[in-house]
């Protein structure tokens, strides 16, 4: 290996770190929830070209398992959309890849954590509500680097296009709350 790759495979490597810890930093704030937050910032992140509120619209029925009925986990499905975004073309060849990687990350995350099920993660987990949700964070942010990692190896031009400001920002768990319930504390003042 020459130098050039050398850089090239590092880069990948810390950009995929920090793509996970915006992810944990978006579920752990309760800004957004599993494949909300893997789609969004893999799609932000390395230049997906979805407008962010799309991202959103696109992976909101996926959180809890589906639809909360405890089927799929949410990251897994955040990450095949994210795969199916980044490696699938309009041709035969880019859907096998697509589909491939998917098989693959639905291989990878069920050797990792037991099961894709939702229900079963949090049963196999403990019930108590923050070790749930921090275990909810850590399979988000899990997912969300290692789909990285696979769309880098297939597409690593995207790398030195990511969106650095984007993937190191940090939000606050009390910035989220206040952008939340601040509108309509708001409109109890001002009435149109």
């Amino acid at each position: 290996m020459n130098k050039e790759t050398d850089n090239r495979e590092t880069a990948a490597e810390e950009l995929a770190v920090i793509i996970r810890q915006r992810t944990f930093n978006l579920m752990s704030t309760g800004r957004m929830m599993c494949s909300e937050a893997v789609l969004s910032v893999l799609n932000q992140g390395l230049g997906g070209g979805l407008p962010p509120d799309v991202a959103m619209k696109v992976a909101s029925g996926f959180p809890e398992g589906i639809g909360s009925s405890g089927c799929t986990c949410g990251a897994l499905t955040g990450g095949v959309i994210s795969l199916g975004l980044f490696l699938s073309q309009n041709n035969s060849n880019g859907r096998r890849k697509a589909m491939a990687a998917s098989g693959r990350l639905h291989h990878d995350f069920k050797s990792r954590f037991g099961s894709t099920c939702c229900r079963m993660l949090i049963k196999n987990g403990s019930s108590e509500f923050p070790h749930h949700f921090e275990a909810c964070c850590d399979r988000g942010g899990w997912a969300a680097e290692h789909v990285a990692r696979m769309i880098l190896a297939e597409r690593p031009e995207l790398a030195p296009l990511a969106d650095q400001a984007f993937l190191r920002r940090k939000d606050s768990r009390i910035a989220v709350m206040l952008k939340k319930i601040l509108p309509g504390f708001l409109s109890l003042f001002y009435h149109k």
